[in-house]
């Protein structure tokens, strides 16, 4: 990466947790841009990020339409980095050992009261229903079987909390679906209404749910990048399509490095489910 003092956070969601990490710990000034090509598509996705990272990068400044041919010469594209295998080593170690984000939020957020401290919370995400298609495959390609988790159902003292993002009408067979199988928790299927979905909603609100999560298995998605900045003291078992353009395996062995218990297991469309599901409890059995 050349020398520079701009990190552009081009993306609101996981890629954007990512970039704010990464640019922070690269000591980058963060400037929250858009590549749209028209003036209210730039200035309505600078917004979007704004909204949903700014509260733990509240140094962050949108960018002004103005700038938009200047800033990519001075900055650097974090997210565009990613998604092209350029960050090195060095760069995973920093981001890795970058201290936890710590949010500035200023009203009250949802408390998510169903999610108890005395009992283990497990977040887990064995689906991935939309995908923008930046990370090379469908989202189709980046979800294994709800049966690769079957080894949690007979978990004692736990919660399950599904963490995967949702269309809350569009998709709501599917969601009730694994709710009378997994007898998991939904967050604002029976309280804090306002965040149900995930999607479209702002990160901010779900600070007090992850902050109860006490380990997290799934498919990696913003959920992943969220407790990798936030809380990278919860241990993840991320699981990835190996044809996917993030080097999972590097990201997690720079967490380790750095004395945290974050896992990764690749897989792909050969990959037998209940096998999956034999690597993920024997991991889990050992934290």
């Amino acid at each position: 990466m050349e020398t520079t003092k701009i990190g552009l956070v081009t993306e609101a969601f996981g890629h954007g947790f990512f970039a704010v990490k990464m640019c922070k710990a690269l000591g980058l000034e963060l400037v929250a841009f858009s590549e749209k090509e028209t003036q209210e598509e730039f200035e309505a996705q600078v917004s979007q990020i704004m909204t949903n990272l700014s509260f733990i990068a509240p140094e962050m400044r949108p960018a002004k339409w103005e700038e938009r041919e200047t800033l990519p010469r001075r900055g650097w594209n974090a997210r565009q980095s990613l998604l092209d295998g350029e960050i090195t080593e060095a760069e995973w170690k920093l981001f890795a050992e970058y201290p936890a984000l710590q949010p500035e939020i200023k009203e009250p957020l949802p408390r998510f009261l169903s999610v108890p401290r005395y009992r283990t919370n497990i977040m887990f995400v064995p689906q991935k229903l939309v995908s923008d298609g930046q990370c090379g495959v469908t989202a189709a390609q980046q979800s294994v079987q709800p049966q690769a988790f079957n080894f949690m159902k007979t978990l004692s003292n736990v919660t399950l909390i599904l963490g995967q993002h949702f269309h809350k009408v569009n998709d709501l067979d599917k969601i009730e679906a694994l709710i009378k199988e997994f007898k998991c928790y939904v967050p604002g299927y029976a309280e804090d209404r306002e965040v149900f979905g995930i999607r479209g909603i702002a990160h901010k609100q779900y600070y007090n749910l992850y902050a109860k999560t006490d380990l997290c298995m799934g498919i990696a998605g913003t959920h992943t990048w969220y407790l990798l900045t936030c809380f990278p003291s919860t241990p993840q078992i991320i699981l990835y399509n190996r044809k996917g353009v993030e080097n999972w395996e590097k990201i997690a062995e720079a967490y380790k490095n750095a004395g945290y218990q974050i896992y990764a297991i690749g897989f792909d469309e050969l990959t037998d489910m209940n096998q999956l599901g034999k690597k993920m409890e024997e991991i889990f059995n050992s934290l």
